[in-house]
């Protein structure tokens, strides 16, 4: 019974941990406007996530064990309901709103895989498990990307950016009805980051490995409706090709149950990776390819780094130290690729250079897959 609600109290906190985040980029114009703000600080409602993340999930585990699991559920979701809440008053609100939101995600993000592993006994259970948090993840993000500027014509921006703490409400009472979730014994000390990073070669591969797929994530979510409109297509039609980026991660998920042979799965994702970036060259059609392969790619790459993290060892004490340094270099390594990409339009006044470099970015990610792969147990 206490698995049970431990599952369903994962599957209720997936619900919080990319809607506020990816479902806002829609929106950014209509901010830019409604508070007389640069477009700058529209885009650091993506970047400072991204450093919370990082942030976040290096004292995630001390916390877990000093607060306990239960009790920090509880706060973080508590955050995120008074952070969604108060972040349209003002363009200061927005910002100290957007980082108690990352904030509170990041612990979250390093929460579940630990979770995951005391629920699940077997990696096949472990991966049917991840599996149907990105769906719920993914499926929530999209359908409030998709929603996010009718409901804005309906019942504004700042209505629809407080109805992003809907789900953290329905996390925080499941933590409230779930038994005490156990913490992660304290026999064997966490070690230093570098110490870990130097000594650990599952360590330095799995934190490369997160931080590469989630900076490409997160840079085409930032970029990729600019980039369509670049090629052609209208606001609207943009809107709607991100949505469904993120709307195909939910049948991507469920795949990573099937692919029992992970050199095949890493095969999937080179050839998803390379087909998407291709597709983009080809008006209309090629479009919708090209959002279909990249989401359906960068959802599975994304449950797969997390399967990987939880299933790196039998102690959940050192899946805890993997899993924060993963999350936390990686979500640091990854923060600077939408700034980064945006320059580099600037420099070259063109999306060329930015496209030329995703490709490269991602067989660099299959090259390090491969690496951890063979480095698995």
């Amino acid at each position: 019974m206490r698995k049970n609600a431990q599952t369903i109290l994962i599957l209720l906190t997936a619900m919080n941990l990319r809607l506020a985040v990816t479902a806002v980029t829609p929106l950014f114009g209509t901010i830019q406007h409604a508070l007389h703000v640069s477009g700058t600080l529209p885009a650091l409602l993506v970047t400072i996530p991204l450093l919370c993340f990082a942030g976040g999930a290096m004292v995630t585990p001390r916390l877990s064990r000093q607060v306990g699991i239960k009790p920090l559920l509880l706060i973080t979701n508590g955050l995120l309901i008074g952070a969604n809440l108060c972040r349209p008053s003002s363009p200061g609100a927005l910002v100290l709103g957007t980082l108690l939101i990352g904030g509170a995600i990041a612990v979250l993000n390093v929460l579940i895989p630990i979770m995951i592993a005391q629920t699940t006994t077997t990696p096949t259970a472990v991966s049917r498990l991840t599996s149907a948090y990105s769906v719920i993840m993914n499926g929530l993000a999209a359908g409030g990307t998709a929603a996010a500027i009718p409901l804005a014509r309906w019942l504004g921006w700042a209505t629809v950016l407080r109805l992003f703490a809907l789900p953290a409400v329905a996390g925080l009472l499941a933590a409230l009805v779930t038994p005490a979730i156990a913490t992660p014994p304290t026999t064997t000390s966490q070690p230093p980051v570098f110490t870990l990073l130097r000594h650990d070669r599952q360590a330095r591969g799995l934190t490369l490995f997160m931080g590469l797929q989630s900076l490409i994530f997160y840079s085409l979510v930032t970029w990729l409706p600019t980039i369509f409109q670049a090629l052609g297509a209208t606001a609207d039609q943009a809107g709607q090709l991100l949505a469904a980026f993120q709307f195909v991660g939910i049948p991507a998920a469920l795949v990573l149950n099937r692919v029992t042979n992970d050199r095949w799965l890493l095969t999937i994702l080179a050839g998803g990776y390379l087909l998407g970036m291709l597709s983009l060259g080809w008006s209309g059609l090629g479009w919708w390819l090209a959002a279909l392969l990249l989401g359906f790619t960068c959802s599975l790459i994304f449950s797969t780094a997390l399967t990987w993290i939880a299933t790196s060892s039998p102690v959940t004490n050192q899946v805890a130290a993997r899993s924060a340094v993963a999350q936390s270099l990686g979500y640091l390594f990854a923060a600077g690729g939408p700034v980064v990409f945006g320059r580099l339009h600037e420099w070259g006044h063109s999306w060329s250079p930015v496209l030329l470099s995703f490709l490269v970015l991602m067989g660099l990610t299959i090259a390090v897959g491969a690496r951890v792969l063979r480095q698995r147990p």
